[in-house]
């Protein structure tokens, strides 16, 4: 009998040691598991980056002629929508980033610049996550031709009553590239973080043939080098 006593004795001792331990292990690997409802991230903020086009003339509405000075960079105003793939056991995310570029140049030549992008980012510490991307990019510049055009019935826009049926020709040029940027970003609040990048953007395609009119000779802008900035996010 005392044996029997001996033997059971040990064996609840054992179990409950060992069942805090099991629960702890069955937590983590519950914290761990893949499968986390993907989180949103809304950014706002501004860049500064290339845009080299040399002196032109454009036309304007009044059938005059503006000059525009030669130009070697901007600022862009900056944002995006991003979505949080996955989420991992160690820690570090895959992130689906969508960035929109407009750059702050006037009214005359205007570009828009989109990038969708992958990000794979790390924790550094509780609040500090470094992120590494690679995106695309795809510009439209476009500037006036001095033409008004007319909106016909059943075009975007068109308003059958008191309604300005009237919208400035522009000529449109597409460009095209790739890049990479290296992010550093600081989780200010619960749901507030701060944002600072630098990358470079490659464009393997230029907007090039941009010719306001026939008079004057084409140009190309170009966008091509490294750009940084400034944002401030929300997660939701």
């Amino acid at each position: 009998m005392s044996v029997i006593r001996v033997v059971c004795t040990v064996s609840v001792l054992v179990s409950s040691s060992l069942s805090p331990a099991a629960l702890a292990t069955e937590a983590s690997e519950e914290s761990r598991a893949p499968g986390l409802p993907p989180q949103l991230a809304v950014e706002v903020g501004g860049t500064l980056a290339p845009m080299r086009h040399p002196a032109t003339q454009v036309p304007t509405l009044r059938s005059r002629v503006r000059t525009v000075d030669a130009r070697r960079g901007a600022a862009r105003l900056s944002g995006g929508i991003h979505f949080n793939l996955v989420r991992n056991f160690d820690r570090s995310d895959w992130w689906w980033t969508n960035g929109i570029d407009w750059y702050l140049a006037g009214g005359d030549v205007q570009v828009l610049a989109l990038r969708p992008g992958l990000e794979k980012r790390f924790m550094l510490t509780r609040s500090l996550t470094l992120g590494l991307s690679m995106f695309g990019s795809a510009a439209e510049v476009s500037l006036p031709t001095g033409r008004i055009n007319a909106l016909q019935p059943g075009d975007p826009g068109y308003r059958p009553l008191d309604g300005i049926n009237f919208y400035e020709g522009r000529m449109r040029k597409w460009a095209l590239g790739a890049g990479g940027l290296v992010a550093l970003q600081l989780q200010l609040a619960r749901h507030v973080h701060g944002r600072i990048h630098g990358g470079y953007t490659h464009y393997f395609r230029e907007a090039a043939g941009l010719r306001p009119t026939p008079d004057t000779e084409p140009f190309a802008v170009e966008l091509q080098g490294p750009f940084a900035g400034a944002l401030l996010g929300l997660d939701l």
